[in-house]
């Protein structure tokens, strides 16, 4: 039996976005290995529970410490040895970097997976540009690994990615992000709310764009017109990025979101909706959120970045707006908010294209498919 092993940093983030993949490796035929920081007995005993063998690594994500980063460097590299996998598979920045180097050194067939760039792709300080500049260096000399696959979520940043890295066009791959099952997100039209609910599900940053939607609530309630900003999300208390949970609280008393927390049915809360709205500025992958909303058919909004409109087409499936724009932002939010049939046709035209182009299963066996050619490389 071969063994894969995945190598992630958030327990959390593996079980939302790729325990479906890791399923159907596992009924592939893999012996499945999983390498994160895992921060409680729930997902490593669901994950056990679906024999998966799973491996504590102490990696802080949002850390710039490099002691810290080290130090997990040197535990991962233990780890990944000890494992000695027929194929490694590394998802977000330091899990790419440390596996991306220890496979090149060990000649280990590799996947790296961009799931967006991340923040280190975002700011231009003069920190953030030293360590860009690193980055892109560890990742050129991934690149020399011949049994090596980098995978995209969308194309622009895979066209980014090998410029600035300079990677065969032959060893990039994209997969339009973690796939949605739409037998289970199921189809639904939109109920008619007096007042129209607008849903907005994220990590709590600065970046996902809850600010900006804010303003833009602000903006149309002077103009009398009304709707009912859902939020939900996590919190995230130890990243700089992080909206404070007292200003949550103040927009939610002031009536300007109706603040439900952490959720674990996002897709209840989709159904109950009229629009999904993500202005992110994060250099996302594709959003699950959006896929999700798509896949139920709601009209969704979003800014122009990461991969938000390689799945929203504008006036299509939804709406897309230039980043930072609050006042664009408010002009079609209103659109939305007036137009009830529009938001049917473009729900509508959200779940043919995510049935054509995002549905799990494709994404499944495109995946499946490069671990079957990048081992055989």
């Amino acid at each position: 039996m071969k063994r894969l092993c995945y190598f992630v940093n958030s327990d959390w983030y593996f079980d939302l976005h790729w325990t479906e993949r890791a399923i159907a490796a596992r009924d592939a035929g893999y012996e499945i290995h999983i390498i994160s920081h895992f921060i409680g007995e729930k997902i490593i005993k669901k994950f056990k529970t679906l024999g998966f063998i799973c491996h504590n690594v102490s990696l802080v994500a949002q850390s710039f410490n490099m002691f810290v980063f080290f130090r997990a460097f040197l535990n991962a590299r233990k780890i990944i040895k000890e494992i000695n996998p027929d194929l490694l598979h590394c998802i977000t920045l330091k899990p790419c970097l440390i596996g991306g180097v220890s496979a090149r050194r060990s000649n280990t067939p590799v996947v790296i997976s961009f799931v967006g760039l991340g923040r280190i792709f975002l700011y231009n300080t003069v920190p953030m540009r030293i360590l860009r500049a690193l980055t892109v260096l560890v990742y050129k000399y991934i690149a020399g690994n011949k049994r090596g696959v980098f995978i995209f979520e969308h194309d622009k940043d895979r066209r980014k990615i090998s410029r600035l890295v300079g990677i065969d066009y032959h060893k990039t791959i994209v997969i339009e992000g973690a796939g949605i099952n739409p037998d289970i997100y199921k189809f639904s039209i939109e109920k008619k709310h007096e007042i129209p609910i607008v849903l907005f599900a994220s990590r709590m940053l600065w970046s996902k764009g809850l600010g900006d939607l804010i303003e833009a609530k602000k903006i149309l309630r002077q103009k009398n017109i009304h709707f009912v900003l859902n939020v939900a999300g996590i919190l995230a208390e130890d990243d700089k990025d992080a909206i404070p949970l007292e200003l949550i609280h103040h927009w939610h008393n002031e009536g300007l979101i109706n603040w439900l927390g952490r959720s674990s049915n996002v897709y209840e809360l989709i159904q109950k909706s009229n629009i999904v709205a993500l202005p992110s500025i994060y250099p996302e992958g594709v959003p699950r959120l959006l896929l999700e909303a798509s896949s139920v058919g709601r009209a969704c909004i979003a800014y122009d970045t990461g991969g938000c409109d390689s799945l929203i087409i504008h006036n299509y499936n939804g709406l897309i707006v230039k980043s930072n724009s609050v006042q664009e932002l408010a002009v079609e939010l209103e659109y939305l908010l007036k137009n009830p049939q529009i938001r049917l046709e473009m729900g509508a035209n959200g779940r043919k294209r995510v049935k054509e182009l995002f549905s799990s299963i494709l994404v499944i066996n495109k995946t499946l498919q490069i671990y079957k050619d990048t081992i055989g490389c």
